[in-house]
C-alpha cells in the first residue's frame, strides 16, 4: 500500500516554486521539452497521464494478490495450479506454431507486430513469453511432486508405479515438456538465465525435504523431459545467441544502464513519475538515435529512475518483508503444500533473475501470474489444504 501511496504522491499538484525546490530536474525537463512551461501548479510526474495509468495497473495487481490470497486461504491451491499448467499446455505449442507461421484466427485476436516480426501467441516477444514460462515450469513440477507426496501418504504400501503414473501425471509431464520446449524454442537468453536460477532455487529450497532415493528418480524424469523439450530448440540459433551475449547482449545493456544513471542522479529524491521512463529518455539519450530507449533493461534501475527514493524505499521494504514471510512459511509447512510454496517461490526468483537484464515483469500476463505465485507462497500454513 505504501508503494501505491508513493505513486499517488507523484500525481499531487504542487505550486511551481515548491515543485522546483523538490524536483528541479522535472522543472528543467518541462522547460526543455514543452512550450509555455511554467504552469502555476503541476505534479511531480513529468507525464501525469502515464503515471496515473501506472498507478491503476499497480493497484490492480495488488488487489489481485490480496483477493487471490484470501481465496486460496479457503482452498483451491491445487486447482489453481492445474489451471496454470493447462494454460501452459495450450499456449506453449500455440506460441511456437504462431511464431513460425501466420495463424489468421490468432492474428485477429492478438494482432501481429510490424516489420515482419512474429509474436509468440499472446506474447509480443520472446522474453515476455519466456518470463511467463519460467514462473509456470517450477510451479507445475512442484505440483507433480506434491501430488505424489499426497498419494504416498494415503497409501504407503501401494506399488511405486501405481503412485506415479496415471492420466494426471501424463498430462502434467506433457505440460512440463511443452513449456520447457517453448522456453528453449524462444532462445531468450534472459529467460534461460531466469529458468536456470529458478530451478536451482527450487533444488535449494527443498534440499532438506527430499532423500537421495527419491531425488534420483525425480532428477531422471526431469532430464528426460528436458531431452524431449530439446527437440523444439534450434541448436544453431541458441549457440549463436549465447556467443553474442558479451558482444551484443551485455554490451548493449551496459550502454542503456549508463544512459539511465544520469536520470537517477537528477531525479533521485522523488523520481520522474511512474511510467515516464520512455518520455524522459528522449531528453537524456545520447547514444544513436536510430532507436529509442524505451526501458532500462533492469527493473531496479527503472524503479529508481521513475520513482527515486520515494518509490524505491517502500518497494525495497516490501521485497525484504516478502522474503522473510515466504521463508517463515516454508519452514513451518510440513504438508505437501510445502512443495507448492517452493515452486511458487522458485518462479518468483526466476522472474527476479530475468528482470535484472530485462523488463518482463510489466507484461500484464506475467504480473498476474506473479501475483498468484506470491499468494500461494505466503498463504497461511494452517489454511485449508485443498
Amino acid at each position: 500500500m505504501f508503494t501505491l501511496a508513493a505513486i499517488a504522491v507523484q500525481l499531487i499538484p504542487l505550486p511551481g516554486a515548491l515543485r522546483g525546490r523538490l524536483t528541479p530536474a522535472a522543472l528543467a525537463y518541462d522547460r526543455a521539452m514543452r512550450f509555455g512551461a511554467g504552469s502555476p501548479t503541476a505534479p511531480i510526474s513529468v507525464e501525469p497521464a502515464a503515471t496515473l495509468l501506472a498507478l491503476l495497473a499497480a493497484a490492480t495487481i495488488v488487489l489481485l494478490f490480496w483477493c487471490a490470497r484470501t481465496l486460496l486461504q479457503r482452498g483451491g491451491v491445487r486447482g489453481t495450479i492445474r489451471g496454470i499448467a493447462w494454460i501452459g499446455l495450450f499456449v506453449s505449442p500455440l506460441a511456437i506454431v504462431h511464431h513460425v507461421m501466420p495463424l489468421p484466427l490468432v492474428d485477429v485476436m492478438w494482432g501481429t507486430t510490424s516489420r515482419g516480426l512474429r509474436p509468440y501467441g499472446p506474447f509480443v516477444n520472446r522474453n515476455d513469453f519466456a518470463g511467463w514460462l519460467i514462473m509456470a515450469i517450477p510451479l507445475t513440477l512442484a505440483y507433480a511432486i506434491a501430488r505424489l507426496q499426497s498419494r504416498r501418504r494415503v497409501d504407503e504400501e501401494a506399488p511405486e508405479h501405481d503412485l506415479t503414473v496415471d492420466t494426471t501425471a501424463v498430462w502434467l509431464g506433457l505440460a512440463g515438456c511443452l513449456m520447457l520446449g517453448g522456453l528453449l524454442f524462444s532462445v531468450s537468453r534472459s529467460g534461460l538465465l531466469g529458468g536456470a536460477v529458478g530451478l536451482a532455487a527450487f533444488g535449494w529450497l527443498v534440499r532438506d525435504r527430499v532423500t537421495a532415493r527419491r531425488a534420483a528418480p525425480a532428477l531422471i524424469a526431469f532430464i528426460a523431459m528436458l531431452a524431449i523439450a530439446a527437440a523444439y530448440a534450434d541448436a544453431g540459433e541458441l549457440t549463436s545467441r549465447f556467443e553474442s551475449s558479451f558482444t551484443d547482449g551485455f554490451s548493449g545493456r551496459f550502454a542503456i544502464w549508463r544512459q539511465t544513471l544520469p536520470v537517477i542522479r537528477d531525479f533521485w529524491p522523488l523520481g520522474s513519475g511512474a511510467g515516464t521512463y520512455q518520455s524522459v529518455m528522449v531528453l537524456y539519450q545520447t547514444m544513436s538515435r536510430y532507436f529509442y530507449i524505451t526501458h532500462a533493461d533492469n527493473e531496479g534501475l527503472q524503479i529508481l529512475a521513475e520513482g527515486g527514493l520515494l518509490l524505491a524505499a517502500p518497494i525495497a521494504v516490501a521485497f525484504v518483508a516478502g522474503i522473510v514471510l515466504v521463508r517463515k512459511r516454508l519452514r513451518a509447512d510440513r504438508t505437501p503444500i510445502f512443495w507448492l510454496r517452493a515452486g511458487a517461490a522458485s518462479g518468483m526468483i526466476a522472474l527476479a533473475a530475468q528482470n535484472m537484464v530485462e523488463m518482463t515483469l510489466r507484461m500484464p500476463a506475467n504480473a498476474v501470474l506473479l501475483a498468484i505465485l506470491a499468494a500461494i507462497a505466503v498463504r497461511d500454513v494452517d489454511a485449508e489444504d485443498a
